[in-house]
Parts: structure tokens; C-alpha cells; sequence
């Protein structure tokens, strides 16, 4: 991978100009991230300086990075009483999703009345939270919130709005958590428990999904049309042959093409995130080997 320093490169695709990039360009990654072939080709137009960085040397500085931002998070969770009662399995994966967001003195972090799908934890600094008075439309301080606080979780447990505002006292780090993954990892704040489903109907729900795809083939399916076409495959918008009414996008991967890149950890990976995503539009059932394309 290449960091421009200095000077200005062509970008060009079977002979066609894409671009032209000059210092403080970042190009190379892509066949480092995924262990593929050069998709472009890159030329010098004038005298250029660049600093270049190997695979093996990447991958071990993001790993190393990786597994330290990972156990501050850990030891930062730890720390917190609201949090010492989650498993460490449970702590590790709130690590993994966890965002890190930093703001200025005097800055709103949460503005009443705005739609929330966030929930953050105060790692450093302090806020304040204030409230509108819908009479005299005045700010009423409510509360000083500092670090191990967390606020938000209203917006993500039924409530769409935010009912008050939340602003920067000094220079703050906040650990955000995303909607998703606040509800399947931490659930309700009451009790702090592990809840991966909200209630017993959603869990029936995704227990029928389970069974039902569970139990299909590859002949259950018609092909209606090509969707896409990628790298590694296409995309085709498949019919259940007994249930004309629910339509699929089928993701289909060409398995030589896949080993000759060496790109099984990455296809196992794909597979494996799509699983463990809970989406309407994702189908989560484990596959049967019919099923498996790799």
C-alpha cells in the first residue's frame, strides 16, 4: 500500500483516466485488505515520493492496534458498576461494535427532540443535560452526567425522539453503541441483562424463520432474473416454486475463482456476519450444504 508524500499519479482502468491524486493520497489498499490483483493501474506524471507499507506489516500493526483499542475498551467496561454484571463473552462483543466519538466543549451530543438510534457511554469529560420548558422555552439543567454515565438509551427502548438535550461541559470521548446492537447485547438498562431477542413473540418469530429455511434446497427455488454481478459472482432474484408470493436475492459465488484468490477466510467471514445480523431483509438460518455456495 502507497502514501503519497509528494508529486501527482494517473489512475487509469484498461486505458481509460479515472483520476489523478496528488500528496496525502492512500492507494494499494485494496489488495492488501483482500489479498486480490492490482484492479488499477497507477502511473507518475511528475517526480513523486511515496511511503509504501507490505502486507505482513499492515496486518500486524491493525492487529496490534486492534487488540489494544479492544482491551481498553474491556477494562474501561469493567469499571463501570451498571456493567460489571455482563458476561465476558457479552462485554467482549459490546468492545467490538463500540464506537469511539469525541466532542468539543459546548457541543450538543444529543438535541431534544431529534431522532436517536445511538446510545453512548461517557469514557472521558463531563456533560451536561438540559431540558426544554415547553412554557417558557428556557433550558432547565437537569443533571451532570461524567465519565461511566451513559444517556440515550430512551430513544433506543421505544421512545423515537429524544426528550432532552445532552451538551459538551469540556472536551468529552463518548463509546457509542448503535440501536442493533444495544438491543441484542444489552437489552433493557432496568436489569442490565443479555437479551438477544426484545420478547417472546420476536423470538418465536425468528425460530420459525430458522426452521423453515432450514429445510429448503436448491431445486425449491426458481431463478427469475440477474440482479448483479461482482468480482466473485452474481446476484439472482429467486421464487419459492410452492410459494410464488416470497422472492429472494440469492448471492451465488464461483468457488474456483474464490480459491484461486485465496479469499475463503474472507467468504467465510461474509457468511458468518450475515448470520449473526438481525434484519428483516437478512435471512439467518444456518444453511444447509445445498445452501452453501462455497
Amino acid at each position: 500500500m502507497f502514501f503519497a508524500a509528494d508529486g501527482k499519479v494517473e489512475v487509469t482502468k484498461e486505458g481509460m483516466k479515472l483520476c489523478t491524486m496528488g500528496p496525502g493520497k492512500v492507494f494499494g489498499e485494496l489488495a492488501i485488505l483482500y489479498n486480490c490483483t492490482r484492479t488499477a493501474t497507477v502511473r507518475t506524471l511528475v517526480h513523486v515520493k511515496l511511503w509504501a507499507i507490505d502486507r505482513q506489516c499492515f496486518q500486524t500493526i491493525m492487529m496490534r492496534t486492534g487488540l489494544i483499542k479492544h482491551s481498553e475498551y474491556m477494562d474501561f467496561l469493567k469499571s463501570v458498576p451498571t456493567f460489571q454484571g455482563l458476561s465476558e463473552e457479552t462485554l467482549s462483543k459490546l468492545a467490538d461494535v463500540m464506537e469511539e466519538t469525541h466532542y468539543d466543549d459546548g457541543e450538543y451530543i444529543i438535541r431534544q427532540g431529534a431522532r436517536g438510534d445511538t446510545f453512548f457511554i461517557i469514557s472521558k469529560g463531563k456533560v451536561n443535560v438540559t431540558q426544554e420548558d415547553s412554557v417558557n422555552q428556557d433550558n432547565i439543567h437537569l443533571r451532570e452526567l461524567g465519565r461511566g454515565d451513559w444517556f440515550g438509551e430512551q430513544a433506543l427502548q421505544g421512545e423515537d425522539l429524544r426528550t432532552a438535550n445532552v451538551i459538551a461541559a469540556e472536551p468529552v470521548t463518548c463509546l457509542v453503541i448503535d440501536r442493533d446492537s444495544f438491543k441484542h447485547l444489552i437489552g433493557g438498562l432496568d436489569d442490565v441483562s443479555n437479551k438477544v431477542y426484545e420478547d417472546a413473540e420476536a423470538k418465536a418469530k425468528y425460530e420459525a424463520e430458522n426452521a423453515f429455511f432450514s429445510s429448503l434446497k436448491l431445486n425449491d427455488f426458481n431463478i427469475i432474473d440477474t440482479l448483479g454481478v461482482g468480482g466473485f459472482g452474481r446476484v439472482e432474484l429467486v421464487q419459492l416454486k410452492n410459494e410464488e408470493s416470497k422472492t429472494f436475492a440469492m448471492k451465488i459465488l464461483k468457488k474456483r475463482h474464490i480459491v484461486d484468490t485465496r479469499q475463503q477466510e474472507h467468504i467465510r467471514a461474509e457468511k458468518h456476519i450475515m448470520t449473526e445480523a438481525h434484519s428483516d431483509f437478512i435471512v439467518r438460518s444456518e444453511p444447509s450444504e445445498s445452501l452453501c455456495f462455497m
